[in-house]
């Protein structure tokens, strides 16, 4: 992860209405909470009918949210993240979330360039 990326992820963040500020120090250390909390807000804001709990009290329900994310993405939007990175939730899951954050927000770009034509 370099801090290009990160600076790009988070402007991103703030760009596409994301509810918390994220900033460049929150990836240090392992911040697992953020990046299901990141991942989960995704998830409803890509699916809102997609069936993906936010309980991630345990080990195995971390595992199944993380399964059940990368599963959603690569079959709706063919995004291949890679699990073990968002696991750690360190620097390297940054660069997995931003291909996420990305189509998010190239959407939100073109959808906000078609309303411009229109008028």
């Amino acid at each position: 992860m370099s801090f290009r990326e990160l600076r790009n992820f988070c402007e991103i963040m703030r760009a596409l209405g994301y509810h918390r500020n994220i900033s460049l120090e929150n990836f240090r250390d392992p911040n697992f909470e953020l990046v299901a909390d990141i991942l989960y807000w995704f998830a409803l804001r890509y699916d809102p009918k997609a069936d993906i709990s936010d309980d991630i009290e345990e080990e195995k329900d971390r595992v199944a949210f993380i399964r059940s994310v990368c599963q959603l993405f690569a079959a709706k939007a063919r995004i291949t993240l890679n699990p073990k990175k968002l696991y750690e939730a360190q620097g390297f899951a940054v660069k997995e979330m931003l291909k996420i954050a990305q189509m998010m927000y190239k959407a939100m770009q073109s959808s906000n360039g078609n309303e411009d034509e229109d008028n």
